[in-house]
């Protein structure tokens, strides 16, 4: 004990002594200046802060003008606001801050002004002319500050603050070749906007290398993705104090958070990511920014004009690293670039501070031999309480997990249950409609909302079978796409065309790992993607497509139910198009028997001139030359026309469609016709349709009797004749019996070279193409 005794008091003397040695140089180098500066006046500078107290860009610029401005002879005080627009920047709030200066500057002008950030630099440029007129500004932290912005601003000028982003990735491609895509962690913040600009303007300079910006998210979103990046990537953090859930993060959190979710390594582009997780790169120091404003600060002070001081525009970024994220990602120190500063360096505490750790080594002994002792009586007295617990802990483990498994069974059959009845549901509605154009909008758009989906198009093959055609599709994307006339190629760069090509469905779970994935524009959100295809007893006619915003969202039950609705889907459309088909033979017909009924009325009507009659109350007589023009309207038209005073109706008798008379019929007293009547004349004029078509066809199959007795007859008068002679005068006294008309037949004799005809029944016989009522012809035969 008196060991330990003397030890504790050799480590507190030391302390005392460490403490006095680090003091009387402190109080050497400021005791002086105070008095040299006592007679000299002060000068009043109001440093503008656009964010708040603890913000650690915003602390080392601060710490980086007070260095300068603080120094011994510069008799300067220093005023600090914090705008704190990190949390608040709303156009109110503003308002209310120029207010506030306006009050508390109004009547006590400073001597200069500096801002730090753009949000200060923004308020200054709106409110500094009515705040502070010809107070000169300097401002420090503006990212990549426009010099065109100080036309009208004589008495302002400042740094530009550059982050060397071109020296990082320069850096980071070197020490990772692999790399193929860099992942930007940015805000959408005033800073983050003006990062993303330059970033955007370096794309070009890396042609081998994607950018992907993860901006406008949520953290825990921006977590799952870098959690889930391939190894030849890499991640820039640039900042992220806000994301579009609206919650704000301080660097100390955001930065291990991306640091620590990363599957690949991540570079900054500022210092005061360093030490939570960064490898590091061309760093960019806030204290550095905040000393060469106070610089140019000084300068105005001391009487420059602000006019004849440029803006700062060269970067002061330095390389940084952190010695422990260079050993975990096995980045080796002599691999960087000379003059590196490295953090977190290891060196040799013993040799450096022997004394002390003999002494803290000696007191952790003695402290490690009390805390054995302690922790020996303590682990008996609760050995038994162990032993007591377990059985209890080990029985509540088991139902926890029993009530766990049968919880997540009955999720997995409500959710299944919920799929079959949604495909039901779309069957029963999908199979009472046979009009394809109604038919498929139908079915994306029952799929779309009873599955809960993105996007849902279905494909049919063209003719050709080269191309898959777009022929429905859900929201403003599938109407887009629809007037475009969207089309794929079968086994082209496409999961359809894919589908179609296979006959197998294609499912990703994450478009961007899928090898064959079309990008397509319309679409924009998909993050999983099913193509279906739809066969009909072995025959593919087409595919389904169906999309969602979530990654991994199909599970292996959602693709069975799916690929169920899309075959159900195949066979609706089948027996669509078989219908369409056979309506379509059916009309061709109607169409066909209808122009043949048509030719058959005309023929009677050529034959029989003005068939038509009329009835009064004194008899019923052939109608003659009467046709008034509501009765030729009617026939035109095919429709009921009334006259001008309504006393007459012209009604269309209609044989199939075709009009091959009019009834007319006239009120002797003058009156319109009523409704009632016209429908009593419509029904008896349906009837007289089939009527008359009745009488026409039993007219027309008489005379086909009578043409096929007659020719029977007279073949078999033909047949019992047994020469030639006999048989051409049998033939020319049965035609003009059976016709009325005369006729004549000659017969020449064959020339030497002529050659008979096979099948000819007559050869060199001349006979009459056509019989001509009542001419009169001698019969006369040449042998």
């Amino acid at each position: 004990m008196r060991a330990l005794y003397k030890l504790a008091i050799i480590g507190v003397a030391f302390a005392l002594t460490s403490t006095l040695l680090l003091l009387v140089p402190v109080t050497a180098l400021y005791a002086t200046p105070l008095f040299q500066a006592e007679d000299e006046p002060r000068r009043q500078v109001l440093y503008i802060n656009s964010y708040h107290r603890g913000y650690k860009f915003s602390d080392d610029i601060t710490q980086g003008i007070e260095a300068v401005l603080k120094e011994p002879g510069r008799n300067v005080d220093l005023l600090v606001e914090y705008m704190d627009t990190k949390r608040l920047d709303s156009p109110a709030y503003l308002e209310e801050l120029y207010q506030l200066y306006k009050v508390k500057y109004g009547s006590r002008q400073p001597d200069l002004v500096i801002s730090s950030d753009d949000a200060a630099l923004n308020f200054l440029f709106e409110y500094a002319q009515d705040l502070f007129p010809g107070v000169p500004v300097v401002f420090s932290g503006a990212n990549y500050f426009d010099v065109t912005r100080l036309v009208g601003f004589p008495n302002f000028t400042g740094v530009s603050e550059l982050a060397d982003a071109q020296g990082t990735l320069d850096l980071a491609l070197e020490l990772h070749p692999q790399t193929r895509r860099i992942v930007v962690v940015n805000d959408t913040t005033v800073t983050g906007q003006r990062v993303h600009e330059r970033l955007s303007a370096l794309e070009a300079s890396y042609p081998e290398v994607t950018f992907t910006y993860l901006e406008d998210i949520s953290m825990d979103n921006l977590r799952l993705q870098l959690s889930q990046l391939s190894s030849d990537s890499l991640v820039l953090l640039t900042i992220f104090f806000r994301d579009n859930a609206g919650g704000f993060f301080e660097v100390d959190v955001f930065t291990p958070l991306v640091s620590e979710s990363s599957t690949v390594p991540v570079y900054g582009l500022w210092d005061f990511s360093l030490g939570y997780g960064i490898v590091g790169g061309k760093l960019t120091s806030g204290a550095t920014e905040g000393e060469r404003a106070a610089q140019l600060a000084v300068r105005i002070l001391n009487g420059e004009s602000p006019e004849d001081i440029p803006v700062v525009q060269e970067p002061a970024a330095r390389y940084m690293f952190d010695y422990e994220v260079l050993q975990r990602w096995n980045i080796p120190e002599s691999a960087l670039p000379r003059d590196s500063f490295v953090l977190n360096k290891p060196f040799s505490f013993f040799e450096q501070y022997a004394q002390i750790v003999w002494i803290v080594g000696i007191s952790f002994l003695v402290l490690a031999a009390a805390i054995a002792i302690l922790i020996f009586n303590i682990f008996r007295r609760r050995r038994a309480e162990v032993q007591l617990t377990q059985s209890l802990t080990e029985l509540q483990e088991s139902r926890a997990l029993l009530e766990e498994r049968v919880q997540e069974r009955t999720e997995a059959l409500r959710q299944r249950a919920t799929l079959l009845e949604a495909a039901a549901e779309v069957s029963r509605a999908t199979t009472e409609i046979v009009d394809l154009d109604v038919l498929l909008p139908t079915v994306v758009g029952l799929v779309q909302q009873r599955f809960d989906l993105y996007y849902v198009g279905l494909f049919l093959l063209d003719e050709s079978g080269e191309f898959a055609m777009l022929r429905a599709g859900t929201g403003d994307a599938g109407r887009a796409m629809m007037a475009q006339g969207w089309e794929l190629r079968v086994g082209g760069q496409s999961m359809i065309g894919r589908c179609v090509a296979t006959g197998q469905a294609d499912i990703q779970l994450d478009v961007g790992e899928a090898p064959v994935h079309f990008d397509n524009p319309h679409l924009p959100e998909t993050r999983s993607e099913m193509a279906l295809p739809l066969r009909v007893r072995g025959e593919i006619i087409g595919a389904m497509t169906i999309q969602s915003q979530r990654m991994a969202a199909f599970e292996q039950d959602d693709i069975r139910t799916m690929q169920t609705v899309a075959d159900q889907v195949a066979a609706v459309i089948t027996n669509a198009r078989l219908f369409t088909q056979v309506q379509e033979g059916l009309a061709a017909e109607r169409r066909a028997y209808g122009e043949m009924t048509y030719e058959a009325w005309q023929q009677l009507l050529l034959a029989s001139s003005n068939l038509g009659y009329v009835s009064d109350r004194r008899a019923t007589r052939p109608v003659g030359d009467v046709w008034r023009p509501e009765m030729q309207s009617a026939l035109d038209t095919g429709r009921i026309v009334a006259g001008e005073s309504g006393a007459t109706l012209a009604i269309p008798i209609l044989v199939r469609e075709q009009v091959v008379g009019v009834i007319d019929g006239r009120k002797k007293d003058g009156t319109a016709w009523l409704p009632e009547e016209i429908t009593l004349l419509q029904s008896l004029v349906d009837q007289l349709n089939v009527a008359v078509e009745s009488a026409r066809l039993y007219e027309e199959s008489q005379r086909r009797a009578m043409r096929e007795r007659l020719v029977a007859e007279v073949s078999g008068r033909l047949r019992a004749s047994r020469d030639v002679e006999t048989v051409l005068q049998a033939t020319i006294r049965e035609l003009g019996q059976a016709l009325g008309a005369a006729a004549t037949i000659r017969m020449t004799p064959l020339a030497a070279d002529e050659v008979v005809v096979p099948n000819a029944v007559v050869p060199n016989a001349v006979v009459p193409n056509a019989v001509v009522p009542n001419a009169v012809v001698e019969p006369e035969v040449h042998r």
